[in-house]
């Protein structure tokens, strides 16, 4: 196709093209700058084009298919990076997670080796997260008796733990 056929071909479609683009868009000058960035991809395909039966239909189709490669681009563009919270752990997270594990569960075999009185006030607080005054009500003894318990049983599970590190 020569320039004068490009002219009579797709010249009298700049109308409808217009429409439609404004009507994707919702603005004059992104119409705008959509009509002419596709006269000028028809225009550099020209040589290999043959004039279409229905220029019109193939003018605003190449439009709307310029339109939304745009948009893809863009909104790959946005999405390029990962967040973080997506991102997979790594190896170093699985072997902090681990050993946090394994320091609960020697934790727990600590506290099972307590005095009764000591493994009970430490399970109630500590794990279960009651205050001194549920505990009281559940155990019967006094507030003084149950910060002692569960002093001394912080420090025995401290103690055994300290050990076990060395």
């Amino acid at each position: 196709m020569d320039a004068s056929d490009f002219k009579n071909t797709f010249i009298p479609c700049h109308r409808r093209m217009y429409a439609v683009a404004w009507r994707l868009t919702g603005s004059q000058q992104e119409a705008e700058d959509l009509v002419q960035d596709t006269m000028l991809r028809l225009w550099t395909k020209r040589e290999d084009l043959k004039i279409p039966d229905n220029a019109e239909a193939f003018a605003v189709t190449t439009l709307r298919n310029l339109y939304y490669d745009q948009h893809r681009k863009k909104h790959l563009k946005e999405n390029d990076e990962e967040p973080e919270q997506y991102q997979l752990q790594t190896e170093r997270n699985a072997h902090e997670d681990m050993e946090q594990r394994q320091e609960a569960s020697l934790a727990l075999k600590a506290i099972s080796l307590l005095p009764d009185k000591q493994k009970l006030v430490i399970t109630l607080h500590d794990i279960d997260d009651l205050s001194y005054e549920e505990i009281e009500a559940r155990t019967g003894l006094n507030a003084v008796n149950i910060r002692v318990a569960l002093s001394r049983a912080r420090k025995a599970v401290r103690d055994k733990l300290k050990a076990v590190r060395l």
